[in-house]
Order: structure tokens, then C-alpha cells, then sequence
């Protein structure tokens, strides 16, 4: 029931992009520095080859560990005296001779190609761009007409984008079990470390060149992969490796707010007199409404915490077999509280964005706008009310006594939520002046935090699982504090999902950590002059540079991003303190998804010399 949805809040979400800011233009950071590909044939060839040998020793049950493929990596370079400058090229191959197996068994239509944009000739193409990416033409003008035609022939789908997101889509709707991607280095780093965990198999093919045109492939190679396919198996990844997976599980909870699904699970619950109605009408409203904004958006991260928390309570690591039957493994009952929990989640966002005046939400006008504020008001508490109701429904399923626990613990985080909330807009009017940085962090958790216990909480509680309150409750804080400081880092992210400008945080006077820490550093009159500014100019641009360079002066950004790192790690700790193997692999990976590694910057703290790891440290 977070109040804030902007900046992805599931496993989907992309948020490793580099600083806006933080880097001086033209000066290449030093995770760049490790991101280079060898130019020579030769070298590529040796390197993939000890990749494969190398490989065949990493633990096939679970997704490789980005430490696993870095010291694999490291280990490549070594054996064959090869320079730092190309360990990511190393380990993007030794990952995909991890997946070889599994990418190869998995049938041509049952793939998606991923093709960067970069490759077409810029000025001869007559395609056009859309959201999702770059619609080839087919003229010819350059080699991504004939890679498409090869794929599609073959019956892959093919998508020429840069990023992930509208590739994860194609794998939760379920049309696609594999992928083959081709892109520069640092896209594929940030791209398919996410599908990995995931459990989907890949194969990366990184640009001999990068930048933003006139890009360089090694086509011969790209066309070899396409056409790649294992003779035995049914076709799907699950025939081969058995890496333990979450897609099934990510399109399980995505199937349960498809239309049909939805209303077999609302009906029952929904206003009396809307099921009995035979036509639209003013009293069928409301509840079109609130089941139209209850499909639309989101990464249903909250729902998937419950049916995964659930499957994996119950189930063990079974649960997260590529071929699990969860049919059978999360009953009726279970799926309506996971719809219930994100119910909630959606009346808070409807209030929120009357609070905060929000004009667009999942890049659509938000419900105030489209039918007015009394209108949106009455949908929100619609669907606080239909949110109760389903989960009081399953006590014949569930028994009264875990019902009436689940109910205690939904209704405490909803008075937190509003707390935060309260917070939040008070702190807001009286212009943030005082803010300390536990301040922020309190209002973070209390707006976040409750949200991922209470989900957690009912499908362990549903599950008869039980857990140490004290743990469920430092996890949530944790996780809760940490997304609330990459919200506001991201909100000065040139590319964070879903953010049509900078530092949009400061200009509503929101309480950010990166305020406090700026207040706290002294830049408090400086501060005030920008905001006076802001109501002066009709123009944010020049104030929101002068801000981020303040806040870079004052050294905010760089105690927000070790804060986050402390936060991430103090969660993924706590991870080995809940019951038994599957229930902490669980965790970790809610953990890393939630909160994803931060790779703007390297960090030379690892044991030995050369050992080094993405994250900053903290």
C-alpha cells in the first residue's frame, strides 16, 4: 500500500542507470573502464571458449550469482593474461554458456529477439519509432532487415528497442521463454542480470562498438545463435537445466488481473446491486471504475509477494520449479487475498494523487482528473471497502483465526500508510526547513515498509508458516527505507522509469532524503532560495540543475547511494534468518529486485587484489 508508484515497484524494475549529474560529460566512469570488448576475433573465441569450462562448475539449480560470474570473469582473464578492461565481456560469456543448454531447447517460436537501434543506418532508414521501439521498414538500408527476416521466419518475435521493459512484458504475458539479446556492454549489464533472475534463459551478444549510432556487430555470430536449436526436448527451457524459476509465479499473479480471472474473483464481493445489474447505469459505476484502475498499471509486486510468500511456505522450493503446477499449489482462496492486497495498494494511489496533485499515473490521467476529486474519492474508499471484504470472505476456506490475523496486520499497516502519508504532506506545507534525515527515512518506511510486511505476512500466515515478528518487522523497515532512497536518487535518473523530468521530488517540496542530508550539510538558505525561485519561474529547468549540482556540492547524493547500499545489504542479511532454504532464497531474491544493485560505480573492497564488484560501497 506504498503511496508512491512511480518509480517501478517490482521485479521488473530498471533502476541501475548512471547518476544524472554525477558523472562530468565525456568522462567514462569506472564501471566503463571494465566494459570494453576485445576488437580482435582471437580473443573473443579463447574467451568463450574457457567460459564454457568455467561454467560447467556454477551451481545449475539456481540463476548464476552476479559475485559467481564476476569471479568467473576475473578467473578468465587470468588464465588467458588479459587485461581488466575486459571483464564484463567475460562475464557475458561465461553467463551464456550457463544458459546454452537451456536457450538452445527452447522452440523458435517460443523466442524473442532483442535488436538495439543503434544498428540501423540513421540516415537511410524509413522506419519509425513508437514507445516500444524502432518498426523496421524493410528497406534494406541496413543488416537489422535481414536479422529480423531470418528471426521472424524462423517464428521468433523480434523488438528493436534499447532496454528491458518491454521484454520482460513479452516473457510475463508469456510469450516468449527465451532471448536473445544483442546491445553494448552496459545495456546488457543492466538488462539481463534482471532477466537472469528471473530464471529466463538468454543469450547476450555484446556490439563490438557502442554509442548512439554507426554501432558495430559481429552479425555472422548473431545469425549462428539465431538459427541454434537443440534437436531433443519438447522445445521449453524446463526440458533441460531445471534452474529453479519465478516466471511462473510472476505469470501467475499477472493471469488473476486479466478481465475473465478478475471478475470470477470480484464478482462475489463486489456492491450487491452491480452484480445484479443487466446494463451500465450510474450505480454499476463506480465498481467499472475501480475494476478498470485495478488492471491498469503496476508491476503487482505486492500481489506476487503474497502468492509467492504462500507457494514457497507451503510448497518448498518446489514452488519454484520452471515446470511447477500452481494450479494445484495456490488455491482460490489465496489468489483472492493477493487481489485484495493490491486492491488496497490502488485506493491508496487514488488518494495520493488527489494529495499531491498528480495529473498522470501509469501515463494515463489519474482518476481525479478523467471524473473529478469527489468521484475519485468515492472509487478510493470503494476500494478500501472491496479490499476488507475479500479477504473476510475466506474465512470458511482459511479458518476465522487466520482470517481475523491477516485482517489485524492489514488494518495496522493501513494507519501507518496514512501516518507516512500525513507525514509526508505536513512536512510538505511547512516547506521541509527542519527536515533531519531520520525524518525522512521514518516517513519513507511508514509510506512503504507496512505494504511488503503485511503482503509477506498473509501468505506465510495463509501458509501456517510460522516467522519471528521481530524479523518480518526489520526486514520490511529496511526494505521500506531503502526503496524510499532510490525513489528519491532516482528522481534525478535521466531515464528512471516513468519520470518525465528531474527532480520533480524538490519542486513539490517533498521530504527526500537528499533534502535532509543537504540540510544537514548546511545548504538550507540555498535551498530556500531555490524554492522561492521556483514560484517565481515559470521555467524549472535552470533551478532543478542548480539543485543538482548543490546537492552533489553538499555530497548528498553520495551518502543517499551508501545509505541505499547499508540498506541492501542489511536486508539481504536478514534474509538468513527466516525458516528454512526456500523461504530465504525467496527473500533475497524479493530483496534484490526490490532493492537492485546500484552499478554506476565500482568499489575495490573485495578480498585480493583485481576483486571488485559493481556496488558502491557503505
Amino acid at each position: 500500500m506504498s503511496s508512491r508508484d512511480q518509480t517501478g515497484d517490482g521485479p521488473a524494475a530498471d533502476t541501475t542507470s548512471t547518476l544524472a549529474g554525477h558523472q562530468p560529460a565525456g568522462v567514462p566512469s569506472e564501471a566503463d573502464k571494465i566494459k570494453l570488448v576485445p576488437q580482435d576475433s582471437d580473443t573473443r573465441t579463447s574467451i568463450r571458449e574457457l567460459a564454457v569450462e568455467l561454467a560447467a562448475d556454477l551451481d545449475r539449480s539456481v540463476p548464476p550469482a552476479f559475485d559467481d560470474l564476476l569471479s568467473a570473469g576475473e578467473e578468465v582473464l587470468q588464465r588467458l593474461s588479459l587485461p581488466e578492461k575486459f571483464l564484463g565481456f567475460a562475464m557475458v560469456a561465461v553467463d551464456n554458456a550457463f544458459w546454452a543448454a537451456d536457450f538452445e531447447a527452447v522452440a523458435f517460436d517460443r523466442r524473442l529477439l532483442l535488436l538495439p537501434k543503434c544498428l540501423s543506418d540513421k540516415a537511410a532508414c524509413q522506419g519509425y519509432y513508437d514507445s516500444v521501439g524502432l518498426h523496421c521498414a524493410g528497406c534494406g538500408a541496413c543488416v537489422i532487415c535481414d536479422l529480423k527476416k531470418q528471426a521472424e521466419d524462423l517464428g521468433y518475435e523480434v523488438i528493436i528497442a534499447e532496454g528491458t521493459a518491454s521484454v520482460v512484458m513479452k516473457v510475463l504475458e508469456g510469450s516468449a521463454d527465451a532471448i536473445l539479446g544483442v546491445a553494448c556492454l552496459d545495456s546488457l549489464d543492466e538488462s539481463f542480470e534482471q532477466i537472469s533472475a528471473l530464471g529466463v534463459p538468454h543469450h547476450a551478444i555484446p556490439l563490438l562498438s557502442d554509442g548512439c549510432e554507426d554501432t558495430s556487430a559481429e552479425v555472422d555470430l548473431i545469425r549462428e545463435m539465431i538459427a541454434t536449436r537443440r534437436a531433443q526436448g519438447s522445445g521449453t527451457h524446463s526440458t533441460v537445466g531445471g534452474v529453479r524459476s519465478y516466471l511462473p509465479l510472476l505469470r501467475a499473479t499477472r493471469d488473476i488481473f486479466e478481465p475473465d480471472m478478475l471478475a470470477e474473483i470480484l464478482d462475489p464481493c463486489a456492491c450487491p446491486s452491480v452484480a445484479h445489474a443487466q446494463a451500465h447505469s450510474a450505480l454499476a459505476g463506480t465498481d467499472e471504475i475501480a475494476r478498470d484502475w485495478l488492471q491498469r498499471g503496476g508491476k503487482r509486486l505486492r500481489p506476487f509477494i503474497t502468492l509467492s510468500a504462500y507457494a514457497v511456505g507451503r510448497h518448498g522450493l518446489a514452488a519454484l520449479a520452471p515446470d511447477a503446477e500452481l494450479a494445484t499449489f495456490i488455491p482460490p482462496a489465496i489468489r483472492q487475498i493477493a487481489v485484495a492486497i493490491e486492491t488496497l495498494h490502488k485506493a491508496s494511489l487514488v488518494h495520493d494523487d488527489i494529495e499531491d496533485k498528480d495529473p498522470f499515473r501509469y501515463g494515463q490521467p489519474t482518476l481525479h482528473r478523467t471524473y473529478g476529486i469527489a468521484a475519485a474519492i468515492n472509487v478510493g474508499d470503494y476500494l478500501v471497502g472491496l479490499g476488507y471484504r475479500l479477504i473476510a470472505a475466506q474465512a470458511a476456506e482459511l479458518g476465522a483465526e487466520c482470517i481475523a490475523d491477516i485482517l489485524g496486520r492489514l488494518s495496522a499497516a493501513h494507519l501507518q500508510l496514512c501516518c507516512g502519508q500525513g507525514m509526508e504532506l505536513l512536512w510538505n506545507r511547512q516547506r521541509a526547513d527542519g527536515l533531519r534525515p531520520i525524518d525522512a527515512l521514518q516517513i519513507g518506511a511508514l509510506k512503504t515498509a507496512p505494504a511488503f510486511e503485511v503482503a509477506l505476512y498473509a501468505g506465510l500466515r495463509a501458509a501456517e508458516t510460522t516467522i519471528d515478528d521481530a524479523v518480518l518487522n526489520r526486514l520490511a523497515t529496511y526494505v521500506g527505507e531503502g526503496y524510499q532512497v532510490l525513489d528519491d536518487l532516482t528522481d534525478w535518473e535521466e531515464d528512471a522509469d516513468e519520470k518525465v523530468a528531474l527532480g520533480q521530488d524538490l519542486l513539490a517540496g517533498r521530504p527526500t532524503i537528499l533534502r535532509a542530508f543537504a540540510l544537514e550539510a548546511g545548504g538550507g538558505e540555498e535551498l530556500a532560495v531555490l524554492l522561492e525561485d521556483k514560484r517565481m519561474q515559470d521555467e524549472p529547468g535552470p533551478l532543478v540543475d542548480r539543485a543538482r549540482h548543490l546537492y552533489a556540492d553538499l555530497g548528498a547524493f553520495d551518502k543517499a547511494e551508501k545509505l541505499y547500499s547499508r540498506l541492501r545489504e542489511r536486508s539481504l542479511g536478514l534474509a538468513e534468518n527466516m525458516p528454512g532454504p526456500a523461504l530465504q532464497e525467496l527473500t533475497r531474491f524479493l530483496v534484490r529486485n526490490i532493492l537492485p544493485e546500484r552499478k554506476h560505480a565500482l568499489r575495490a573492497d573485495r578480498d585480493g587484489p583485481g576483486r571488485q564488484s559493481f556496488s558502491e560501497g557503505g
